[in-house]
């Protein structure tokens, strides 16, 4: 009766554990907002510090708020956009409304406080490499605890054919 019981065990370790592995994935909800990506590019004058709100309007239209935050000796001049966005504001305005229907990049300009001549861009290195950090337990624990539940079930098969 020990026999039996370990062998329907490892069996019952072994169902239980392919459960994970071949389990179909579970829906998402959906809830009509589409993520955009802003990407702000730093400037002399600016330390790459925004402040930024986001939302959607009463008419269902999604938005950035983006105000500049120049440095000590600084003050903005102008935005430079691009990609797709819509805005009621000046460019010269911070904070600016943007409405955005795709990604967009925005680049603050600021000027010294003693001058007229706005400041060169600096430069931003973004990572293109499609690949982001594994956190978590990685696809190998259900197929390892497959394998161990197999090998189990065989030495119990094994054990069980010995002793008769």
């Amino acid at each position: 009766m020990k026999k039996i019981s370990t062998m329907l065990f490892a069996v019952m370790i072994l169902l239980v554990s392919m459960v994970p592995v071949f389990a179909a994935e579970s829906p998402q909800a959906t809830t009509g907002v589409v993520s955009y990506e802003v990407i702000i590019i730093p400037t002399e004058g600016g330390d790459a510090k925004y402040e930024y709100i986001t939302g959607i309007d009463s008419n269902g239209k999604q938005y950035v708020d983006i105000t500049a935050l120049p440095k000590p000796g600084y003050e903005f001049d102008h935005w430079e956009i691009l990609g797709a966005y819509t805005t009621q504001d000046k460019l010269t305005d911070t904070p600016i409304r943007l409405y955005i229907s795709g990604d967009i990049t925005v680049t603050p300009y600021y000027r010294k406080s003693s001058g007229d001549t706005p400041v060169a861009t600096g430069t931003v290195n973004k990572d293109t490499s499609g690949k982001s950090p594994q956190t978590g337990s990685g696809n190998a624990i259900p197929y390892i605890v497959i394998i161990l539940s197999v090998a189990a079930c065989g030495a119990a098969t094994i054990k069980l054919v010995k002793s008769k």
